[in-house]
């Protein structure tokens, strides 16, 4: 029975798989076979080639279908080089050579688990798209070098001593290769076969591609210069002009600078009969593969979590704006109730004038223009409800600071005389106005407000407007009944009226004496006469 119930575990496991996926590694084997031979141009003494493209060609189907295929990926590198005659049937060591094919596609499949693990479940910036694409061409080919290392060690094929040099040239090679291979081919294979996954424009801008360009351009042409004299550090002006790309252009950058400086170094390194220039030549290109491909999957990184941070700021200051909205309901409720009483009333009134045979032309207008008066102040408490309410603010616009904060007092009104609290509103010019969210910057003050009310029952709260050279501070002062005691709260509110007031190109102050403390919005100006 469990050996039943396994054969049918395997087989939904198998049926999930997309047809997409057994196309690609039904192919795989052609494709590994011809990238490894495509090497043979960069071949050494002790090394099989420093560009190695089928790592390449490994780590994108790694990384596509998933490292649960490493065991298939293995076997089917193991059955194409014992087929081909890379490795042979009956040399002796042949477990050897076998284990040596086996250990590439093993580290490369352990390393590509790990970073889709750490980017599932981690909470640092590694894990933010695209850095774990670009640590995994970075990691596997290293964890490959290491196995390798380790491998050459405990069955050598060379030398036992670590410190020869064919050793060290060996792992060298390798671990530069399959940089290379995965660098130059990978992101290329994975942007050709997904379309769906194909990158934006990330950071990418006109601007900055001529500034990557011309920085690129004087890092060639400098490296030019240096190629007569000294050919193993000539590339050195290029390495920091690709990372600048990265840096200023994300992945885009980056790549097409690897390409680039690939096109030029790759055919010169062919022709090069110095081993230690070509390896010069090869590390320079993966340091700079290396370099500039984390430059531009950082660049991209950041500007995913500033994305992130600006989404979640907004959703917070929805949070809180509801939460405003709920305690305005309340006084907006106490407002409303008076005028449909008085609407209540004047119905009635205008009912019984109609029963009424004899009636007052002049008495019906008026009875008339108070509901009509009455009818219209709730309509413009409801809109004011709904309006703060809404998920989406207003455009900006150039709001009326006294308006505004006649608005703020009149919707804080009842609440304040809950508290037995009186806010005193001081003369503002009605010319004065600034550019913001009307929205937003009400309820950065609402918030003040009602922070005043809740630490100051029984007092006076002030709001006065001052002008300086190029901004507006709007300052709003409470007394405390009880300095030492803890207002309650975590703080979030301010937060967020802080975040609001930075956004509109401001700040909010707050200021503590031993018995008041007063909060200042200070907002540039957008116009300010006096008429």
């Amino acid at each position: 029975m469990q050996i039943w119930a396994i054969h049918q575990h395997l087989i939904e496991r198998v049926s999930h798989v997309r047809a997409e996926t057994w196309l690609m590694l039904i192919i795989y084997p052609l494709a590994f076979k011809a990238a490894h031979m495509a090497a043979s141009p960069w071949g050494g003494a002790h090394f099989f080639s420093l560009w190695f493209p089928a790592a390449g060609v490994r780590f994108a189907l790694l990384w596509r279908v998933g490292a649960r295929f490493t065991p298939l990926i293995m076997i089917e590198e193991c059955l194409v080089q014992v087929a081909t005659g890379t490795v042979e049937l009956h040399h002796p060591e042949f477990l050897n050579h076998l284990g040596g094919v086996a250990r590439a596609p093993l580290a490369y499949g352990a390393m590509v688990a790990l970073v889709r693990f750490i980017e599932t479940k981690g909470r640092s910036e590694l894990a933010i798209a695209p850095m774990p694409f670009g640590l995994a061409t970075v990691l596997s080919p290293t964890l490959a070098a290491f196995v390798a290392g380790l491998w050459e060690w405990i069955w050598p094929g060379l030398s036992t001593d670590l410190s020869t040099q064919p050793f060290a040239t060996m792992i060298a090679a390798f671990l530069i290769g399959d940089l290379l291979g995965v660098l130059l081919l990978a992101p290329a294979l994975l942007w050709l076969f997904a379309p769906s996954d194909r990158w934006g424009l990330g950071i990418l801008s006109g601007t900055r591609a001529v500034e990557a360009a011309v920085v690129f351009l004087a890092g060639w042409l400098l490296a030019a210069a240096l190629a007569p004299v000294q050919p193993q550090i000539a590339v050195m002006p290029v390495l920091i002009a690709a990372i600048w790309a990265g840096i200023r252009c994300g992945r885009h950058g980056a790549w097409a600078a690897i390409i680039l400086s690939a096109a030029i170094i790759l055919p010169w390194s062919a022709a090069e009969q110095s081993v230690s220039t070509r390896l010069a030549l090869h590390m320079t290109l993966a340091a700079m593969a290396i370099a500039a491909y984390l430059a531009g999957s950082f660049a991209e990184a950041q500007l995913t979590a500033r994305q992130d941070i600006g989404r979640r700021d907004r959703m917070l200051f929805q949070a809180e704006r509801l939460k405003t909205l709920r305690a305005m309901s309340v006084a907006i409720i106490h407002e409303i109730s008076q005028p449909l009483s008085t609407l209540a009333i004047e119905t009635r009134h205008l009912s019984k004038l109609a029963d009424d045979g004899d009636w007052d032309r002049a008495d019906m207008a008026q009875s008339i223009e108070l509901i009509d008066r009455k009818t219209a102040l709730i309509a413009d408490m409801v809109r004011r409800l709904r309006s703060f309410g809404g998920r989406s603010v207003d455009e900006p616009s150039t709001i009326s600071v006294a308006q505004l904060l006649r608005d703020c007092v009149t919707i804080l009104e009842r609440e304040a005389l809950d508290k037995q609290c009186q806010i005193r509103l001081e003369p503002v010019d009605s010319q004065l106005v600034v550019m913001g969210h009307e929205i937003e910057l009400m309820q950065i003050l609402i918030n003040l407000l009602r922070n005043a009310i809740a630490a100051s029952p029984g007092t006076s709260i002030s709001i006065c407007v001052t002008c300086a050279k190029d901004a507006v501070a709007i300052a709003v002062e409470n007394r405390l009944v009880q300095p030492g005691r803890d207002p309650g709260g975590m703080g979030i509110g301010l937060m967020v009226a802080r975040a609001i007031a930075n956004a509109h190109g401001g700040d909010l102050v707050r200021e503590k004496d031993s018995d008041k403390v007063r909060h200042t919005v200070q907002l540039p100006f957008e116009m300010m006469s006096h008429g």
